[in-house]
């Protein structure tokens, strides 16, 4: 290991690697593992959903499927993908017991789109190659009968262009597909803005 002394190493780097896949397969923050509080971003969101028990809706970028698990508490059907499957195995292992969602891996390029009532884009817009994720947004907002749920960070003082995306790119691309702002809330670090977005 890098020069050092490897013979009493060996239990050291399972552990290590262990710790390693274990956060890796944890995006939202549960207990003492993961990435980002699930708590915090479920309660940001929730307030602001529109409940309807007829309604199929899509979870995009679902990572383990925490958000979908409760999406599927208020609506009558969701369909919920991710890019990497880990996730998606992670995230059927999260909902088992639970007969209304429907997980698969795809990209927002590969992903077989259908007509839903609400879309969910939580934290995947602004991951989108720049010269590809305008057409990808106005893909989805064309999918979208009624709400759209966009979670980004607007970059700013405290965000740079290399990492937020401009909220007159979203709100221009929401206008150009026949949708209003509804909601904003404010921005939080490590949280970014949502919008809500409405049909006209």
């Amino acid at each position: 290991m890098d020069g050092q002394d490897s013979r009493d190493h060996t239990n050291a780097h399972i552990r290590i690697v262990h710790r390693l896949a274990v956060k890796k397969n944890l995006y939202y923050k549960i207990g003492e593992l993961g990435n980002v509080d699930f708590a915090e971003r479920w309660n940001d969101l929730e307030k602001i959903i529109d409940p309807h028990k007829d309604h199929v809706v899509l979870d995009i970028g679902c990572a383990e499927g925490l958000i979908s698990i409760e999406l599927a508490k208020i609506f009558k059907k969701v369909f919920a993908f991710d890019i990497e499957p880990y996730r998606i195995h992670k995230a059927k292992e999260n909902a088992v017991g639970v007969d209304n969602i429907e997980f698969s891996i795809g990209s927002y390029m590969s992903y077989q789109y259908r007509d839903y009532d609400q879309v969910f884009c939580l934290g995947v817009y602004h991951k989108i190659k720049s010269n590809q994720r305008q057409k990808a947004l106005a893909d989805m907002f064309k999918k979208c009968r009624s709400t759209l749920y966009l979670r980004v960070p607007v970059f700013g003082k405290d965000v740079p262009k290399t990492v937020g995306v401009s909220d007159v790119e979203v709100l221009k691309i929401a206008g150009n597909n026949d949708f209003v702002l509804a909601h904003r809330t404010e921005q939080r670090p490590q949280h970014g803005t949502i919008f809500k977005f409405v049909r006209r």
